[in-house]
């Protein structure tokens, strides 16, 4: 009746907010040099990343107009928000994900046949620009983006 048509129109719940887990106070510092001794942990830099530091983004310009930001099953968290941009790298070299960071830039280079693999950890082939597309005799392709369009460079047995 009535009742079941209102519950239909009515808008969805709102989901509740999915929080982190909690980390460790990060502290007051002045310079990036100065955090990278005092912390004891190695910030996790970005040549492309405007604030000069991977998950740091400059988002307002109120008191803490730096959040930390980082990418967990899928879900955006931000991790808080901070005063500067290295208190910001300090609490983003604490997670999971910087610790993943730091172990790939470490590792040495995957080479075949005298040429540098780079790895990827978001290809579902291990590799950059290589994809698997389903179980067959050449699952794998690899692909390139030239002047805006996608190229596809070949399909193979392996990655």
């Amino acid at each position: 009746g009535i009742a079941d048509l209102a519950a239909r129109n009515a808008p969805p719940t709102p989901r509740p907010a999915k929080r982190p887990a909690p980390l460790p106070a990060v502290p007051p510092s002045s310079s990036a040099a100065a955090s990278k001794q005092s912390s004891g942990v190695q910030l996790v830099t970005s040549a492309t990343n405007k604030t000069g530091f991977k998950g740091v983004y400059k988002v307002s310009s109120g008191a803490t107009p730096y959040h930390v930001q980082v990418y967990r099953n899928g879900d955006k968290v931000i991790l808080g928000h901070f005063a500067t941009a290295e208190e910001a790298a300090r609490c983003y070299a604490r997670t999971p994900e910087a610790k993943a960071d730091l172990a790939v830039s470490a590792a040495p280079p995957v080479l075949f046949d005298g040429v540098e693999l780079i790895t990827s950890e978001r290809s579902n082939s291990g590799f950059k620009c290589v994809c698997k597309l389903h179980n067959g005799a050449t699952p794998y392709y690899a692909q390139v983006y030239r002047k805006g369009k996608n190229v596809i460079l070949g399909r193979y047995a392996t990655a």
